[in-house]
């Protein structure tokens, strides 16, 4: 059987100079206090040190719309496994509370205590040297897993996302970011079987094809109702032959930037669902470890992105996808009843639209907004999204076939339009539309006449419901 390889995807080449700490006294009334929140210009940027916590939402409490107003994850603990290089379990921003404990297993006495394959296997698994010890020593793992548990208001480094959050870590690559899917497949199946309410998966295959033994791990968890939360990956190209990115049931993240664009190396396509911070995001630095310097930058010099003594900065798409873990662990936080399927919903309903209007390849329905989320309706979606455009026989025409998807809860219908230019200024309906709802099907076809003549149109497909919402996605084209 040829074994898949897997690597890290977070590793992008960015530059830093000193720390800058912002004075205690400023931020020790606020909550969370967490110096870095607070802090800007550690690396010479006129932005906040944190900006990716401030632009989706999470602000400090105490001005009426932090989503940490209305979930800090402490009563209701979720379990997220991070399926990644390890966890650097000593680091001082690393609470013990919110590192998962299975308490089915009596430490250090080796017997499979709860008889689930693994012997002491009290923090979690190493599957890379079959051992109980997930210990970091790449960065990579730490690095991701920091961005949502990093202790809040503690009064050093930076906050995390969930105060309340157990973290699973579950190695599955080495010291160079890299491991077989066979390890991560078991590893996925562990954390379904252990508890793990989400599992968070930063990692790409080299090989252009998808992994059949990987969807089906993902089938299993997704049917014990585990969540999985995977990076688009950063090679800026279509996920449709890529897994993890391109499996089925699984929310894949791309990366934007500090003005809300897609960072150009992100990849994309029809099975890109939201978006995230993945530009210049700080986090935790496993102990002595160098994450760059690993990854073969080639202009990289040692300690470049090291921020004080406890943080590191990076971009990379493996570090968007933390972001919408931690405020699916905050949603969970909320309604522990909810499935997968449900926090899915809430997370896309509710995101703000950036790019192209409505659904499109690049964002998905756009960058993640967590106080939003939050305050979404579980049951609610109205889906529209325009996925592919292919030229077609039709007897003797040639005709334009649109492929997508439209579905609703409260489901109204849907119609296409065209309209002259990139940016049209008027629409007129066109199409002859297949009805109903769709599940990644064909929507419509055109044909000739439904165009005023040649140059380029735009497409724009419209979902309706009988709440009176509608929701859009476009696409541009040229008529030859």
């Amino acid at each position: 059987m040829k074994r898949h390889l897997y690597r890290a995807i977070g590793a992008v080449l960015v530059v830093f100079s000193s720390v800058i700490w912002a004075q205690k006294s400023l931020v020790q009334e606020r909550i969370p206090n967490d110096p870095y929140l607070y802090s800007k210009g550690s690396w010479g940027q006129d932005y906040p040190d944190q900006w990716a916590h401030w632009k989706i939402g999470l602000s400090p409490q105490g001005e009426k719309k932090s989503a940490w107003e209305i979930e800090r994850g402490e009563k209701n603990p979720v379990v997220v496994a991070f399926i990644d290089s390890g966890l650097d379990f000593s680091h001082p921003e690393i609470a013990k509370k919110n590192v998962w404990i299975n308490e089915k297993e009596i430490a250090g006495n080796g017997v499979d205590d709860d008889k689930n394959g693994y012997v002491d296997d009290v923090i979690g698994w190493n599957f890379m040297e079959g051992n109980n010890n997930p210990w970091d020593n790449d960065g990579h793992g730490t690095f991701t897993a920091g961005i949502v548990a990093a202790t809040i208001n503690n009064a050093q480094g930076i906050a995390g996302i969930n105060q309340g959050v157990k973290i699973m870590p579950l190695r599955a690559l080495n010291f160079l970011g890299r491991g077989n899917i066979s390890h991560i497949i078991r590893a996925i199946v562990y954390a379904a079987d252990n508890g793990a309410r989400i599992i968070n998966l930063s990692v790409e295959q080299e090989e252009i094809a998808k992994s059949r033994a990987l969807q089906q791990a993902v089938d299993y968890a997704y049917k014990r109702g585990v969540l999985m939360i995977v990076a688009a990956g950063n090679q800026g190209r279509d996920t449709a032959a890529v897994s993890p990115s391109g499996l089925k049931r699984v929310i894949t993240v791309a990366a934007t930037d500090t003005n809300d664009k897609r960072l150009g190396f992100s990849n994309w396509g029809k099975f890109v669902k939201i978006a995230a911070p993945g530009e210049k995001i700080l986090s935790l630095r496993a102990r002595r470890t160098d994450l760059l310097l690993t990854a073969g930058g080639k202009d990289y010099k040692p300690g470049q992105a090291f921020v004080g003594d406890l943080c590191y900065r990076a971009t990379g798409t493996s570090f968007a996808a933390p972001f919408v873990t931690g405020v699916a662990s905050l949603i969970l936080a909320k309604n522990p009843k909810l499935t997968p399927q449900q926090v899915e919903r809430m997370l896309l309903m509710s995101a703000d639209d950036i790019e192209t209007p409505g659904w499109d390849l690049l964002t998905g329905y756009g960058r993640l907004n967590a106080r939003k989320a939050l305050e979404a309706d579980p049951d609610y979606y109205l889906y529209a999204e325009l996925h592919q455009v292919t030229p077609a026989r039709e007897g003797s025409q040639t005709v334009i076939q649109l492929f997508g998807t439209v579905m609703g809860s409260h489901w109204g219908g849907y119609y296409l339009e065209v309209g002259q230019g990139e940016e049209p200024q008027s629409w007129r309906k066109a199409g002859k539309s297949v009805g109903g709802q769709v599940d990644d099907g064909l929507l419509a076809t055109l044909n000739q006449s439904d165009f005023g003549g040649k140059g380029k149109w735009t497409v724009r497909l419209v979902a309706q419901d009988k709440k009176g919402m509608t929701r859009e996605s476009r696409t541009a084209m040229t008529v030859q």
